[in-house]
């Protein structure tokens, strides 16, 4: 049995046709059941979307003149959706959903889809709920069929299922989406503590991003004039600036772009919020000129790191911060970091959001993470510390599951032949899944260094394995939605997917990593494929920076080893056995 009723119902000069043709319970239901409706306009296009407990009513405020959108969008109908899920929680949560779906189908539709804005943010900036009794149900009995069975029919929409939209940005970065009890009540706290200043810690796939695109919203809403500054890498500028003005809050006073652009501009801000604040650039000599030149600016001389220069231009400084995501040289180093946000209030975000573990399993996405760090961190320090969250009993089962729906698994012959197969098998069940192979930045016989000359010259390939070749992906910014004929066969670096989610991964570990004689992983200077990634030659000399250089590649595994949601495959290029061997000692998996 259906567990959602619709009524549809024309709508001619702002007044309801058919009321009167409508069963009783059906008139009583608009009178006085909780119901979620969408308007729409057949010649506009427009709809609005919106959930009341008495429909009849918001119908009329709806066109008693105040409200501009309803004068002018040209709605002509309306479908009421009722269900016997209908609390006051299922509706927040069907309302936001919907809202979120439609904007991701309008993507390129400037406009398209209305709400009531203000109660939406308040809603989800701080108070709502992410989970309550039925919302399973709610998703697959009423959310699921009634927009692959009435709306996807009658042409109100033009994805066919929900899957599509899944993975698009708009729908995983979405402002309007449900928060944890923990990320609305920190959201609630900032807002409302305008002298303090925060760091956000949270490990790969913890909602860094979703929090701050909600906190925009809600500074948005609670201080329409405060002058917002937010601070994105330039993978994610565009993805930044397209869901702020989707979901209608492109406010003049809000600039979302790069730190070497809004340092440029020198500007002051009320806010400044720092995406991936660990790849903030410090005074290093090897990295983009354009990095550099800020320090000329006059003021900013004497600063020694990007974040130094944005406590100058901001009243309020939030960052969203990993220790774990730091990948070169020029990134802002921990003893800096530590020093300029020393009296910061420090968050620690837990929920890990990326990574589903299969369900049936007795093993969690934060086993894994879990145990990714311990292979990676064990002999470092940085687990024992307080820089990042991390519980030594994980469950191994994660890593020794040998299931074909396991979410860990490892080949040990031709990765790259077998991560494409794996990839592309998955592809054959699941056409929505983005799914990418990803590489450590290693080079060697059979691995080719890249370089910028290179460009998107698709006849130059990298990676060489018997008749098989593939190259670098042709660009760093929005890789993943690039229209390259090739494009899903690139191998990926750690830069065009940082902060990105994908459904499957496969990883290639090359020699870039070995263990050393004391058992102990090391970084492997030679076989590393990018300059600015790598000290001088007489910064190497010095002992801590050949560890920090361990580090960044290590870092640089972490961030690739994090991106998949529903699965991972690794492959070991050039052999790299004793990795192999460490892994599987170090995890207890077993030959």
């Amino acid at each position: 049995m259906a567990k959602y009723s619709i009524v549809e119902l024309a709508v001619s000069n702002g007044n309801l046709v058919g009321v009167d043709q409508l069963s009783n319970n059906q008139k009583r239901a608009l009178e006085l059941n909780n119901a979620i409706y969408i308007y729409r306009g057949t010649r506009s296009k427009k709809v609005y979307i919106g959930q009341t407990m008495h429909f009849i009513e918001r119908h009329k405020q709806h066109y008693n003149g105040t409200e501009e959108k309803f004068s002018t969008a040209d709605f002509n109908k309306v479908i009421v959706i009722f269900s016997v899920y209908f609390n006051r929680s299922a509706l927040d949560d069907v309302e936001s959903q919907l809202i979120t779906y439609f904007m991701a189908d309008n993507s390129k539709k400037a406009g398209a889809v209305s709400f009531d804005h203000d109660d939406v943010i308040n809603r989800t900036g701080g108070n709502s709920v992410n989970e309550y009794v039925g919302r399973e149900n709610v998703a697959s009995d009423v959310i699921l069929p009634l927009w692959e069975k009435e709306l996807w029919s009658r042409g109100w929409v033009s994805s066919s299922t929900l899957e599509e939209l899944r993975t698009k940005e708009l729908v995983k970065y979405s402002p309007i989406k449900q928060l944890t009890p923990g990320q609305g009540q920190l959201i609630t706290e900032i807002i409302h503590n305008l002298d303090r200043n925060y760091v956000i810690n949270g490990d790969a796939g913890t909602g860094k991003t979703v929090l701050l695109t909600h906190l925009v919203a809600s500074i948005l809403k609670e201080r329409p004039e405060a002058k917002v500054g937010v601070v994105v890498q330039p993978n994610w500028e565009k993805t930044g600036e397209n869901i702020f003005k989707i979901y209608g809050m492109n406010s003049r006073y809000l600039s979302v772009t790069t730190a070497t652009k809004i340092i440029t501009g020198n500007e002051r801000y009320d806010v400044i919020i720092v995406d991936e604040a660990h790849k903030l650039s410090r005074k290093y000599g090897k990295q983009h000129p354009s990095f550099g030149q800020v320090y000329k600016i006059p003021g900013f001389e004497d600063c020694n790191s990007h974040l130094e220069i944005l406590q100058k231009m901001g009243k309020q400084i939030i960052l969203m911060y990993d220790v774990l995501q730091a990948i070169r040289p020029a990134n802002i180093t921990r003893e800096m970091f530590q020093q300029l946000t020393a009296g910061y209030e420090k968050k620690f975000l837990h929920t890990q959001f990326r990574i589903q573990a299969p369900k049936g399993k007795s093993y969690t996405s934060d086993d894994y993470v879990n145990g990714i760090k311990y292979l990676l961190y064990k002999d470092t320090g940085l687990l024992a510390s307080d820089l990042t969250n991390y519980n030594p009993d994980f469950n191994r089962d994660v890593f020794r599951d040998k299931s074909e729906d396991a979410y860990f698994g490892y080949f040990t012959g031709k990765p790259m032949h077998q991560l494409i197969d794996w990839i592309e098998e998955d592809r054959n069940f699941h056409a929505e899944h983005i799914n990418r192979v990803l590489s450590g930045m290693f080079c060697c016989s059979t691995a080719d260094k890249w370089s910028s000359t290179h460009g998107k010259d698709p006849s130059i390939t990298h990676f060489h394995e018997d008749g098989l070749n593939r190259r670098w992906n042709s660009t760093q910014e929005n890789w993943i939605n690039i229209g390259d004929e090739d494009a899903e066969d690139q191998i990926g670096s750690v830069f065009a997917v940082q902060g990105i989610d994908l459904n499957k991964v496969g990883v290639m570990i090359g020699p870039d990593i070995r263990v050393n004689e004391d058992g102990k992983l090391e970084a492997v200077p030679d076989n590393h494929n990018n300059t600015n990634n790598k000290f001088s030659v007489e910064e190497m000399t010095d002992p801590m920076n050949q560890f920090e250089f361990t580090l960044y590649i290590l870092n640089q595994y972490y961030v690739l080893l994090t991106r998949g949601i529903d699965g991972i495959r690794l492959g070991f290029w050039d052999g790299n056995d004793s990795f192999r061997k460490y892994m599987e000692d170090t995890l207890d998996i077993g030959a």
